[in-house]
């Protein structure tokens, strides 16, 4: 099942996912790798989903962040991150195929803060998405494709941003799935202020293993890396997910 699906009426799934990433490399407006500022980052995340009537699925996340950053202003910031809310709904599903479309409004819970580790975490957002995902036999194993086609769009500061995400995914044994993932986020434009003044890129990389507790529960790990940038930090961390679906 691709990110595309929607679930079933009244059936539900939550994630609890964190995220540790670290950086202490950038790159320049060339693409090239540069010194750029360390920074340390947890994401802990939980987010729900509820399918509500055939074809269409509410949407709820919450995130706290534990940001430190080096440089020429160190600071440190603990606290709310995003709350996520929206929904996703069928547009056209024919067998091991789907079209969907998802809208989510981003509120921000460092709203107000000055403290340089919580750029990026004050504006409100609100991203509009395309989505398809394709299920097929590869190999005599269960596959997937799921294709994502976002626009960002961001107030205050920061600029807009145009997003592309792609997971190819297979069941490689009963209960284990292995994926590979691409992020992909270009800006459109540049933002305004010191901290948002120059546009950017970044194409992140990552691959995933899923295996199945019991019919409820799954658990899995990633590994991911900014393998190409421009005017962007050079990120790398793991992903540890935790799945309950009833």
């Amino acid at each position: 099942m691709a990110g595309a699906w929607t679930l079933p009426p009244a059936q539900s799934e939550f994630w609890s996912t964190t995220t540790i990433a670290s950086a202490g490399s950038a790159f320049g407006p060339g693409y090239a790798l540069q010194t750029g500022t360390a920074y340390t980052k947890v994401e802990q995340t939980i987010f729900g989903e509820m399918g509500m009537a055939d074809g269409i699925t509410v949407i709820l996340g919450s995130q706290f962040l534990a940001i430190s950053v080096d440089g020429s202003r160190p600071s440190t910031y603990a606290g709310m991150g995003y709350t996520d809310f929206g929904a996703r709904v069928r547009l056209w599903e024919d067998g091991g195929g789907i079209v969907s479309m998802q809208v989510i409004g981003r509120a921000p819970g460092a709203a107000g803060s000055a403290n340089p580790a919580a750029i990026g975490y004050t504006q409100w957002e609100a991203d509009f998405r395309l989505l398809a995902g394709f299920s097929f036999m590869l190999l005599g194993m269960p596959a997937f494709v799921d294709l994502q086609i976002a626009q960002r769009q961001r107030w205050g500061d920061p600029p807009d941003e145009a997003r592309l995400d792609l997971t190819i995914g297979a069941e490689v044994a009963p209960g284990w799935k292995l994926m590979a993932q691409s992020f992909n986020v270009i800006s459109e434009g540049a933002g305004t202020g010191p901290d948002f003044d120059l546009s950017y890129a970044y194409y992140k990389g990552q691959v995933a293993a899923l295996v199945e507790i019991d019919p409820h529960m799954r658990v899995g790990l990633a590994a991911f890396t900014t393998y190409l940038a421009r005017n962007f930090p050079q990120e790398n961390g793991l992903v540890l997910w935790v799945n309950y679906r009833f």
